[in-house]
């Protein structure tokens, strides 16, 4: 990795998701999450009797549509701010918990968990991914269902993006991407200037796992990988698709 890139702090998910998330995000709407969703509860078979829990819920896009579908959703997630724009998305209809995904406070509670737009891998240390997988597992019944809806990262080192420039109303979002071989991951760094004048500056670091490498992951935690898919359409994994999206099954 070259010294000319900014260090991304280990704990980066602390200050990444707050008010600015909507602006930064701002394509990444309650309407986009539609078919993304739709796509989730029938590979998953979820049912209107079954619990559902959306992992990393944000601002509640996903879970807006599966608690139109289930009559029992939950969602969790770190960022006080994102919760609350959740609350003002799905009312009274869901449930929403403040928790560290590191530690999911639920033992065989589900029969389905969510988790859309690459919501893992955030952890430096191997242990620490592997308790999320755990966590996902206990939170489990019997039998219950895994879709996680991760990055392909053939993909991502063959299209990414040093460098790009967007705006949002009067925003103005430069983004830096760069990948740390030696520890494989994905960062990013996000500045934001309004009026031309910086208001926020963040980073993200996401763990780059191959396909055989992440279902082994998913397999120590207890979940065993059953389909796999490179995107929404449903169309196979491969070096072309931009995303690695697991069904797997409680074991």
């Amino acid at each position: 990795m070259s010294d000319e890139h900014p260090t991304i702090a280990p704990e980066w998910y602390r200050d990444a998701f707050g008010t600015l998330y909507p602006i930064v995000y701002a394509h990444r709407t309650v309407a986009a999450a539609a078919p993304e969703t739709a796509f989730a509860i029938r590979q998953t078979g979820l049912r209107p009797t079954d619990r559902v829990l959306d992992l990393c819920c944000g601002n509640g896009r996903h879970l807006f549509h599966l608690a139109g579908h289930a009559a029992h959703a939950t969602g969790l997630d770190y960022s006080p701010q994102l919760l609350a724009l959740a609350r003002t998305s799905v009312d009274t209809r869901a449930a929403l918990v403040r928790a560290d995904m590191r530690s999911i406070p639920f033992v065989e509670a589900f029969d389905v968990v969510t988790s859309f737009f690459t919501s893992f891998g955030y952890f430096l240390s191997p242990e620490e991914n592997l308790r999320v997988v755990r966590g996902v597992s206990r939170a489990l019944r019997r039998g219950g269902r895994l879709f996680i809806d991760y990055l392909n990262p053939t993909h991502v080192k063959n299209t990414l993006v040093p460098h790009s420039v967007r705006h949002h109303d009067a925003c103005q979002i430069v983004e830096e991407r760069w990948i740390d071989t030696d520890r494989c991951r994905v960062n990013k760094t996000t500045n934001v200037l309004k009026d031309g004048h910086p208001i926020a500056e963040f980073g993200e670091s996401v763990r780059l796992y191959d396909p055989n490498e992440f279902q082994a992951l998913l397999a120590e935690g207890g979940l065993l990988a059953e389909r796999v898919w490179g995107d929404y359409s449903g169309v196979p994994p491969s070096d072309e698709q931009p995303r690695m999206i697991v069904l797997a099954r409680k074991a």
